[in-house]
């Protein structure tokens, strides 16, 4: 899968991963991953009336999500640095 983003998103995503000591995919994988197996995550579509065009409403699961990422994988990760 091939995402393409703004320069600042990018950004950002990048501070976040590195806070938290992760490459930038891996970040992203577990964004992802807790938006659609925490209940709640959803976007909805319309007709965006001022324009010409969809409106998105992205809705953020209601509960916080915990990924765990042990043994073997957390090798993995700590090698690609």
């Amino acid at each position: 899968m091939n995402i393409k983003l703004k320069t600042e998103i990018i950004e950002k995503l990048e501070g976040i991963a590195k806070d938290c000591n992760l490459p930038v995919e891996k970040a992203c994988e577990i964004v992802l991953a807790e938006f659609v197996t925490v209940e709640g995550g959803r976007i909805y579509t319309g007709k965006w009336r001022e324009g010409n065009g969809i409106i998105f409403v992205v809705q953020w699961p209601f509960l916080t999500g915990l990924a765990k990422i042990g043994g073997e994988d957390l090798a993995k990760l700590t090698e690609v640095k």
